[in-house]
């Protein structure tokens, strides 16, 4: 059986009306479920994953994103797991002078990571305010 790979703007106006049908959504799996579904009502037969889903969404600023974060071990990164986006390092002077490293931000997704790593574990989508 074969499949589509939705365009980005299909998969915009997917994000939306499923936005508006449910202002919050508790993880990714069920996102890309409803989206899934919202793709496919009209006979299609599109697959996408929840990574395009999540940065689509960031990249539009249509939504308000939540994440919950497990600890993890290994080098700290640098560039975001969420969006693909570059990571900032936050520095701090110490009393002796030195500078040290204190945390690392996305430019554009909320995801901050502290000295120890830490992991996304789960999103959630709110709709957005206008």
């Amino acid at each position: 059986m074969t499949y589509s790979i939705p365009s980005d703007e299909k998969v915009i106006d997917a994000i939306f009306y499923v936005m508006y049908m449910h202002p919050q959504v508790r993880s990714q799996r069920e996102m890309v479920e409803l989206v899934s579904n919202e793709l496919n009502r009209s006979g299609g037969n599109y697959r996408i994953s929840g990574q395009r889903i999540r940065r689509l969404a960031i990249k539009n600023d249509m939504l308000v994103l939540s994440i919950s974060y497990n600890e993890s071990e290994g080098e700290l990164p640098t560039v975001c797991p969420v969006c693909g986006g570059g990571m900032t390092s936050v520095m701090n002077s110490t009393l002796d002078g030195r500078t040290i490293e204190v945390c690392r931000r996305c430019d554009v997704c909320p995801y901050t990571i502290g000295t120890t790593k830490h992991v996304p574990g789960r999103y959630s989508f709110s709709r957005k305010r206008r």
